[in-house]
């Protein structure tokens, strides 16, 4: 079922379940009142009755042929009149209901009283005399108020019917009216494929309602996914072409050997080829797998972390990887700035971004020598990494940071241009700020400023 159909329906149904209960709260409460102008009559007809059988030696023969004439008025009701004291039936309607002494005794203690019994309606009345104390009940069955309250079912369930009709056909009418819209925004949208990603929504003109908002949404969406789409189309075409490197000088290495035999020399040196380009070709792999997991999965784990501990960590496993590199660490921050070091942050990842920066800073310096400054700036964590390379030309300041980018100045430099996209992707992740400040020849500091916890 379609949702303009579920709209109609619900709303039909809504609508009747309302009327419903407003003409059902009529119906009860027309029929309520005609009981109750009944009743009334009822009691009118016992005081009548009243006068009819104990006041006649009390008034003069006009005043009585007046009364008697409104008793003669009475059409279907019957009178019957009980002795106050013994209960007894002075007058008799003949009828076939009885009434207990208990309700008998209910009326005496009301003075008048009004029930109903099975079809018919009662009303009862304790009279006084000087002939004694009576009951008097009258009961009568009211055609006329049934005739009325019928006549009143029969039209409340016509214009029940009728007006939950008319509200479908309008619900129809408006819904279909309302997501006429819809139906051009599914074709549209069912236009679009892989081929077409930079197609785009026309926005509705006038004030902004939910289906602005939808097609703004989906819109911003669609630039999102053609985006990811091309980001990952250049990183399987980048990643393809890297990885084609290696491999290329691995089986043309091994080519050039199995053309004529070689001395264990010449073996030895081509295993050690090798194993450069088997350790280049992991060193890729392993990028890539870590910028995989950067991009695939949601939030990383995090935890309070010591960034002097993980600086240090890095520190001594280049210390191992370049023994002949001069890193020097100068820690400007006192005692009462201590928590400035400690930040919430994934160690793995962390650790990764700032080896990567340090990595860069001691092979693009010549001689390798770097500066590592760790200080507080308005309040604020900042370590500073320095190098004394050749430096990047101003154009080439933002695209060090993009995937697989090699300056020409630094091909000869051992690189997949994988590292700092990483580190990028890791600082922007925990909110890292990153500055670079290079000037050709003179050399390139790395600024990183770390958030506050």
């Amino acid at each position: 079922m379609t949702l303009r159909n579920k709209l109609i329906i619900l709303s039909t149904l809504l609508f009747a379940f309302a009327l419903g209960l407003v003409f059902l709260g009529t119906f009860l409460l027309f029929k309520q009142h005609t009981r109750e102008l009944y009743f009334k009559k009822l009691l009118e007809r016992a005081n009548t009755a009243a006068y009819f059988y104990f006041e006649k030696d009390e008034v003069n023969d006009k005043k009585y042929r007046s009364i008697e004439a409104q008793y003669r008025r009475i059409y279907n009701e019957s009178i019957r009149v009980y002795h106050a004291g013994d209960k007894s039936l002075f007058i008799d309607d003949k009828l076939s209901f009885k009434l207990s002494a208990e309700m008998l005794n209910k009326i005496v203690a009301e003075g008048n009283l009004t029930f109903k019994l099975g079809d018919k309606q009662l009303a009862g009345l304790y009279y006084k005399d000087n002939q004694g104390n009576f009951i008097i009940v009258v009961s009568g069955i009211d055609n006329a108020g049934n005739v009325q309250l019928d006549a009143l079912k029969k039209m409340l369930v016509f214009f029940y019917l009728l007006g939950a009709l008319i509200h479908f056909l309008l619900a129809g009418f408006l819904a279909k009216r309302t997501f006429r819209p819809f139906a051009t925004l599914i074709k549209k949208v069912n236009s679009i494929t892989t081929d077409n990603l930079h197609s785009r929504l026309d926005v509705p003109d006038g004030h902004k309602d939910e289906i602005k908002e939808l097609i703004i949404t989906f819109n911003y969406f669609l630039a999102r996914l053609e985006n990811g789409v091309q980001t990952q189309k250049n990183f399987l075409k980048n990643a393809s072409h890297e990885l084609k490197t290696p491999l290329t000088a691995i089986m043309g290495d091994i080519d050039v050997t199995l053309n004529q035999p070689r001395s264990n020399e010449e073996y030895e040196a081509l295993l050690a080829s090798l194993k450069n380009d088997t350790v280049h070709l992991k060193s890729i792999l392993d990028s890539l797998l870590i910028l995989s997991g950067l991009e695939m999965s949601g939030e990383q784990k995090m935890a309070d972390v010591r960034v002097d501990e993980v600086l240090w960590s890095v520190l001594e496993k280049k210390a191992i990887e370049y023994p002949h590199a001069q890193v020097s660490v100068n820690v400007e921050i006192s005692p009462l700035q201590e928590q400035l070091l400690t930040i919430r942050a994934n160690r793995e990842l962390l650790y990764i971004a700032l080896s990567n920066v340090l990595d860069n800073a001691i092979k693009f310096s010549d001689p390798p020598k770097v500066t590592v400054l760790i200080a507080s700036i308005n309040g604020q964590l900042q370590v500073a990494i320095s190098d004394n390379g050749p430096g990047i030309p101003l154009n080439d300041t933002e695209a060090v940071f993009e995937l697989f980018y090699r300056s020409d100045r630094t091909r000869h430099i051992k690189g997949q241009g994988i590292g700092l996209y990483i580190t990028k992707q890791i600082l922007q992740l925990h909110c890292i700020e990153a500055t670079l400040v290079s000037q050709p020849e003179q050399g390139t500091c790395v600024r990183l400023v770390f958030p506050l916890v």
